[in-house]
């Protein structure tokens, strides 16, 4: 496991109000000497929020958040320290004495070693963002990384705390192939989950996602039947409503496999994820015996 470093920027309009508004998230990966920085497109919420707020400032600041940090990414060779950190954000992005923008406090969080850098920060985005950005617009596609967002807040915002007892990053081993999976828990089987989103740009492009996936669960049923474990499938439609055929055709071609599998919809996400609040925190046990009561 590695320990990486978040900060959210956040915007100030008057400090005499005393209000502040999350306008972009900065993430240091100190073992890759690798930071990413993300922001929205756009700032709606706070366009209606303040008459005299300029968007079009914001996002010059931001611009130039984006470059100074895609050249810091050219320069670092070396392990980044807290302390070298917190000395590049005062000396190349914000100062202390700072008043529209301002870095809030440090927060540690730890990630699986071969975790992609620049998925950790999408997911990370999606995680504090989702809630105030726009559904996607046409042009614009859900990726892996927001249905595991959203599968994570709806499980938060069950049981504070719950998300913290899932396994994570769990690989899958058979003779041909290997297959991550983002998150596992167990209610008699163990459940793998893994997202997949069929958000695409056309109908052969959801096809052949679909039979890749056919594929890899074929793959791993024998292991799957052998140990107990379920696949569990959370599925992000398509944005284009003319491709939902295709997507239907995507999931008759899943529940063709024997693989054991429960797939998930959007629709359903939030009645799943409740259920496995519910169990995680009804069943779990600490200790070097197991996780989970059976």
């Amino acid at each position: 496991m590695n320990t990486i470093y978040f900060n959210l920027l956040k915007y100030v309009h008057s400090p005499f109000l005393g209000e502040e508004v999350n306008v972009g998230i900065l993430l240091c990966f100190p073992e890759q000497g690798r930071l990413e920085f993300r922001h929205p497109a756009n700032f709606k919420r706070l366009r209606n929020l303040y008459k005299s707020f300029s968007e079009r400032q914001l996002l010059t600041y931001l611009d130039s958040f984006d470059k100074c940090v895609a050249r810091a990414n050219t320069e670092l060779v070396n392990q980044l320290s807290p302390e070298q950190y917190a000395a590049f954000i005062t000396r190349e992005l914000v100062p202390v004495d700072a008043t529209v923008l301002r870095f809030g406090p440090l927060t540690k969080a730890v990630v699986e070693v071969d975790d992609d850098p620049q998925l950790v920060a999408d997911q990370y985005y999606e995680l504090y963002f989702s809630e105030t950005q726009p559904a996607p617009r046409s042009g614009q596609h859900k990726r892996e990384s927001f249905i595991i967002s959203h599968f994570r807040r709806n499980l938060e915002a069950h049981d504070a705390g719950v998300f913290q007892l899932l396994r994570r990053n769990v690989e899958v081993r058979a003779a041909a192939t290997a297959i991550r999976f983002d998150y596992v828990w167990q209610n008699g089987t163990e459940n793998y989950i893994k997202p997949i989103s069929f958000d695409l740009a056309d109908a052969g492009e959801i096809n052949r996602k679909a039979v890749y996936t056919h594929g890899w669960l074929h793959l791993l049923a024998p292991i799957a039947e052998a140990e107990k474990y379920r696949f569990d499938l959370l599925l992000a439609l398509p944005t284009d409503r003319r491709l939902f055929p295709a997507f239907d055709k995507a999931v008759e071609i899943l529940n063709a496999t024997i693989a054991p599998k429960q797939i998930v919809t959007e629709g359903r996400l939030e009645e799943y994820s409740r259920d496995a609040a519910n169990y995680l925190r009804q069943h779990y046990q600490g200790g070097p015996v197991g996780m989970y009561a059976e």
